[in-house]
């Protein structure tokens, strides 16, 4: 449990504004490439523990983020073919617009099977690659880092506005969170 997130907070704009600039970056040597996939993993590590915490609500781990999903070739995914090009895996000819929650987007990265960075022809970060060992046979999912990066803006600036009480159950011998009732206006 996180008893104080303002650390936690802290480190996510960091990752976004270094997310940021890699989105100008044109030379990529290994050590940049680990680098920008530690900041991702991390941060969403970070945006999961958060939800957990109870730091950031359930409507922001329901909040829904862009994706497009590009189907399987049929192909069992596997460590040997793991490193091959993506489109002898997947269909990158028949991508699918789709939508999943923050929550849900955390748990693909963390669970992840397969991560990659994607680029624009030029060098540039254009998003992620990503699927976890539950769905690498079905899909591959890429989001744009420009919705990496508002991820952890929002998570960096909190929600104030939508604190959570806590009350104490006697039946339940623990804490019971409650949103805030809606003002009436």
């Amino acid at each position: 449990m996180i008893w104080e997130s303002w650390g936690w907070r802290s480190d996510l704009k960091k990752f976004a504004d270094s997310l940021r600039k890699r989105q100008k970056q044109k030379r990529w040597p290994d050590l940049s490439v680990a680098r920008c996939e530690q900041t991702i993993m991390v941060g969403f590590f970070y945006v999961r523990k958060l939800i957990e915490s109870r730091k950031l609500s359930r409507d922001f781990a329901d909040r829904p983020v862009n994706a497009t999903a590009y189907p399987t070739k049929g192909k069992h995914v596997h460590l040997l073919n793991l490193r091959r090009d993506v489109d002898e895996l997947f269909n990158l000819d028949a991508p699918k617009q789709t939508t999943m929650k923050i929550e849900d987007l955390a748990n693909q990265l963390i669970h992840s099977y397969i991560f990659y960075l994607s680029m624009e022809v030029e060098g540039q970060l254009n998003g992620i690659l990503v699927a976890s060992d539950r769905i690498r046979n079905k899909e591959l999912l890429e989001v744009s880092s420009l919705d990496v990066v508002k991820i952890f803006e929002l998570a960096a600036k909190g929600e104030g506005d939508k604190a959570i009480s806590m009350n104490y159950d006697d039946k339940r011998q623990d804490y019971s969170l409650a949103k805030p009732k809606k003002r009436r206006t």
